[in-house]
């Protein structure tokens, strides 16, 4: 699957990493992972920054829409790591799309993301 997720309890954490292709139906697998765990109230990075094939804006929006169908459950902060080109422009759209849902911000860095996530979870 082009998209890892590993969950760490103790910190509250989920990273999500994406290599390679992937299309709406792998980020609807991992989000339906990420629900039936019952974390959705973690910190969440997603690291997209070496996809190959990014997705484009319909499937951007069409993924938006998903994890917005939720909306009654919290959610924690979610930062998104980039690479400058359309992986970046779909977080940003992405990251607009469901701005009032939590906090969420986009990097080209991990570090810089972490700690923007550390400053922003709930204990």
């Amino acid at each position: 699957m082009p998209i890892h997720v590993d969950v760490f309890h103790p910190g509250r954490l989920i990273i999500a990493v994406v290599r390679g292709a992937f299309t709406a139906d792998d980020v609807r697998e991992a989000v339906q992972q990420v629900l039936a765990s019952d974390v959705l109230h973690y910190g969440k990075i997603i690291d997209i920054a070496s996809p190959t094939a990014p997705v484009d804006k319909a499937a951007v929006e069409a993924i938006a829409a998903l994890v917005s169908r939720n909306g009654d459950k919290p959610r924690g902060p979610l930062a998104f790591v980039v690479s400058p080109g359309q992986a970046a422009d779909n977080a940003e759209t992405f990251a607009r799309l469901t701005a009032g849902l939590r906090p969420v911000k986009v990097f080209q860095s991990l570090h810089e993301a972490r700690k923007w996530l550390a400053e922003n979870s709930r204990s």
